[in-house]
């Protein structure tokens, strides 16, 4: 029974890691859409500014702007936004141990092998 109430808590903390690790990939997705909106909003200023552009080509300029920003949006925000609550395929315990176990040498294959270890006593028959 302990060692039951052990591996729950050891899913509980790799679940609290893999939702760090969405939250964590959420926040640069939001600092990289800035970056690029903010740098194709400049960049496009400058040309208009330059090059005085006729109607057709600020229309170029303006739905590749939208577009862009929106590609960046989805990817890098509203993706790991509906990772981050369980929505479509999260990387799983095994992947997150693997993270884990890469940042921190102490622990490098322990964990895997207590997730792979319970798989296979759950999987035998009494």
């Amino acid at each position: 029974m302990a060692n039951r109430d052990n591996y729950q808590i050891l899913i509980d903390k790799l679940d609290g890691f893999i939702r760090k690790y969405y939250l964590n990939q959420l926040i640069r997705g939001l600092l990289y859409t800035l970056g690029v909106v903010g740098l194709l909003f400049l960049t496009i200023n400058l040309l208009e500014y330059n090059f005085f552009f006729d109607r057709g080509g600020r229309k170029i300029l303006f739905f590749s702007f939208v577009g862009i920003s929106a590609v960046a949006f989805a990817g890098w925000v509203l993706l790991p936004l509906a990772h981050y609550f369980s929505l479509g395929r999260r990387i799983s315990h095994d992947q997150a141990a693997q993270i884990i176990g890469r940042h921190f040498g102490n622990v490098q294959d322990k964990l895997l092998n207590i997730l792979q270890l319970r798989r296979q006593a759950d999987q035998q028959p009494d």
